[in-house]
């Protein structure tokens, strides 16, 4: 039995903790995974680019998932607490729930009204960034206060970029994604002269009228679908280091050196390409 304390005592379940795994492991995790869908060659058959489709979109709905999962996570955030502890959120918080007696509105529509509607301070609040007051008082150098301020524009639009993305697929997407994740409930289809991978997202019943109606989504099969959803995941997970890695820097003194696969997701500008 593993035994908490707070504020941090150096447990591997603590704040600090937390973060460096997210910025060591959890992320890199993420993000391989997007990319071993991107290193397949495109010019397959469209039975395999179907498998790779379905694949790259499934790690576009994980990924984002975290991001905002995050997102919540810091907004609720109490340094020094283990009910408002980062393990204790990120363990109960589901994205896409409705607000409940007790549980706030986790869905993606208020994830994106809170990113719109923060400016560069309020996102510093939001992820705990120490004022430029604070940082002077610890001894940090004039200039960082600065870099920090100039940094963390780019990293708000980021955020806002990969939440109004997800949010864009709206909610039955997320549903079909349910299904595709736990019984891969998906049909090959062809629409319009283009081959679809289809997922059900509603099956209503009626026995006196002896009729079934169903509701579903569908995803297009082509290689720009799959280079759009794999790299809009790598995007989500560089953004998402970047930002915690900045916590872990400037609450804890640990300062992370960004890994190749992140400067390379910003080198390819994934999440900026059409």
């Amino acid at each position: 039995m593993t035994t908490l304390h707070y504020p941090d005592s150096g447990q591997p379940l603590e704040d600090k903790a937390i973060l460096r795994n997210a910025v060591d492991f959890g992320t890199g995790a993420r993000a391989l995974s997007s990319e071993l869908v991107l290193r397949q060659s495109i010019g397959v058959s469209q039975t395999e680019l179907a498998y790779l489709a379905v694949a790259a979109f499934a790690e576009f709905m994980q990924s984002t998932e975290d991001m905002l999962g995050w997102l919540f996570a810091l907004q609720e955030w109490q340094p020094g607490t283990f009910e408002f502890s980062l393990f204790h959120l990120l363990y109960r918080i589901q994205v896409g729930r409705h607000a409940l007696k007790k549980v706030p509105d986790y869905r993606e529509e208020r994830a994106v009204a809170l990113l719109h509607g923060l400016d560069e301070q309020g996102f510093r609040r939001l992820i705990h960034i120490p004022s430029d007051e604070d940082l002077r008082t610890s001894g940090a150098p004039a200039d960082l206060c600065g870099q920090i301020a100039t940094a963390l524009t780019p990293k708000l639009e980021g955020w806002r970029r990969i939440a109004s993305r997800r949010a864009d697929q709206d909610r039955g997407l997320v549903r079909a994604f349910n299904k595709l994740k736990h019984q891969m409930l998906a049909l090959r289809t062809r629409t319009a002269d283009k081959d679809e991978v289809w997922m059900p997202i509603e099956v209503a019943h009626d026995s006196d009228a002896k009729r079934t109606r169903l509701r579903g989504a569908s995803l297009v099969v082509s290689s720009g679908n799959v280079r759009r959803w794999a790299g809009d995941a790598i995007a989500a997970q560089a953004i998402l280091w970047d930002t915690l890695g900045l916590i872990l820097w400037l609450r804890y003194g640990v300062e992370p050196s960004p890994p190749a696969w992140v400067l390379k997701a910003y080198a390819a500008d994934y999440l900026w390409t059409p």
